[in-house]
């Protein structure tokens, strides 16, 4: 709801939506136990986590300098410009401009160059998932993997869903320059047989979805997982002609792993969603 286009609706209808009576109706819980499930679940109250969220895509739209800074306060659902400024004083210290201007100035240079994408026309993809929130390079240790993608397989393969080959995915959700690195999102995902019918239960840590049919662009990243901010600013910048990015989640494809494999042989494929 908060990375949805705002334009053409008010800023009331934003705080209306937004407001934590209106999503204890959506959650079937009350205001009271709400607040407190939240919070207990992310350490944030549901009004932090709403401004952190929001000002946090606005930076995103600001670095992707793809729309005026009165089109983003329009599609993120500000009143007017002088609201999303004084938004980013509170929390920044810093105006829309001094934001974007400092963002671009960050950079991530990749060491080696990059060779040329392929284009797969992917259909869904079932997976299992486990959902973690935290430090990315905590993602590269053995320990994370052991937690992880061994337990998916673990749990796929006592509930008879291993398909003839287990593929392990991952989606990092946020920028590692706007989040800070305890907020980073982070899905690890491994396949699953296809038409299972298979639904873990709704108290499991373990989840089930389908990865998104679409067009993606892919490349080929080898060597350390450190080195994936740099290989998405580069590749990011170098889509093929008459594509552009996609609205669903970049995916990580891991073609072989820390526990097994020197870091400089790691091979990682990065596919972006595009459409023309």
């Amino acid at each position: 709801m908060i990375q949805k286009n705002w334009t053409g609706k008010t800023a009331d209808e934003f705080n209306h939506l937004l407001s934590i009576p209106e999503l204890a109706k959506i959650a079937c819980m009350s205001v009271r136990n709400l607040q407190l499930m939240f919070k207990a679940y992310t350490s944030e109250t549901l009004h932090q986590y709403i401004i952190r969220t929001r000002m946090e895509y606005a930076q995103q739209l600001l670095k992707d300098k793809n729309m005026s800074i009165t089109e983003i306060c329009e599609y993120i659902g500000f009143a007017n410009q002088s609201a999303l400024n004084n938004a980013l004083q509170k929390k920044y210290n810093l105006t829309p401009r001094e934001l974007q201007k400092k963002l671009l100035e960050t950079t991530h240079v990749y060491p080696s160059p990059i060779p040329l994408c392929r284009i797969v026309e992917s259909e869904t993809i079932p997976i299992l998932f486990l959902s973690y929130t935290g430090d990315y390079n905590t993602c590269s240790s053995v320990a994370f993997e052991a937690y992880t993608w061994d337990y998916l397989y673990e749990y796929a393969k006592e509930n008879s869903l291993l398909p003839n080959k287990e593929d392990y995915w991952g989606i990092a959700y946020d920028d590692t320059d706007i989040t800070s690195s305890e907020k980073c999102r982070f899905y690890t995902c491994m396949t699953i047989q296809r038409g299972t019918g298979f639904s873990p239960s709704l108290t499991s840590q373990i989840k089930y979805m389908e990865l998104p049919q679409s067009t993606y662009a892919v490349y080929t990243h080898q060597g350390d997982y450190a080195l994936l901010d740099a290989f998405y600013e580069t590749i990011l910048k170098q889509l093929p002609q008459s594509y552009c990015l996609g609205e669903t989640p970049i995916l990580e494809h891991y073609l072989n792993s820390p526990t097994d494999t020197e870091v400089k042989e790691l091979l990682t494929e990065v596919w972006i969603p595009i459409v023309q």
